[in-house]
């Protein structure tokens, strides 16, 4: 599956749709879903424009898992997506191990460290419909998405950003955000 040249990265955030990763880095493969047992989805991750952004946290001996899409990039996106993701300054690269298909999987991920973790913050509610609109394209569990709706959100001050984030994916663009 991967190869010198290429590396499996796991989305779980906002790149979880392929329209938004491929936006980002170019034509990429979806090479399937990952179940992560023993991790959890949270919104505590500082983000640059005052935001809490998405984080897996480990949650080892809890009936917890996490889901992500499977992505194969070549090494150069890779480079991309480090970039998008703020590597060295908010997100880090973390190998993970994951089943894919019934065969076990190395690949990469971004995870925050602590220093860059604040409960204090809500995510934008765009940035949590892009998640939304991923998992729903993914065909993740009702019950999974609906979870992720639930998460308290704030509007976005700059409406001129939620609208190209959500006009990017043909996603319905709330009220507030018209003007």
């Amino acid at each position: 599956m991967s190869s010198a040249r290429q590396a499996v990265y796991l989305a779980y955030g906002s790149n979880l749709h392929p329209r938004r990763l491929e936006a980002r880095v170019g034509r990429v493969e979806l090479l399937g879903l990952a179940v992560l047992e023993g991790w959890s989805l949270r919104f505590d991750k500082r983000g640059g424009d005052g935001s809490a952004k998405a984080n897996l946290h480990a949650a080892p001996g809890e009936s917890q898992a996490a889901l992500a899409a499977a992505y194969a990039l070549d090494l150069h996106q890779v480079s991309v997506l480090d970039r998008f993701e703020g590597c060295g300054w908010g997100y880090e690269t973390f190998p993970v191990t994951f089943r894919l298909r019934g065969s076990l999987v190395d690949g990469f991920t971004y995870l925050a460290p602590s220093q860059w973790i604040s409960r204090a913050m809500l995510p934008f509610d765009w940035y949590v419909d892009l998640i939304v609109a991923g998992a729903n394209f993914h065909g993740f569990p009702q019950r999974y998405v609906e979870a992720i709706s639930a998460r308290p959100a704030r509007p976005d001050p700059d409406s001129g950003r939620a609208r190209a984030a959500l006009d990017a994916l043909k996603l319905r663009v709330p009220g507030h955000y018209s003007g």
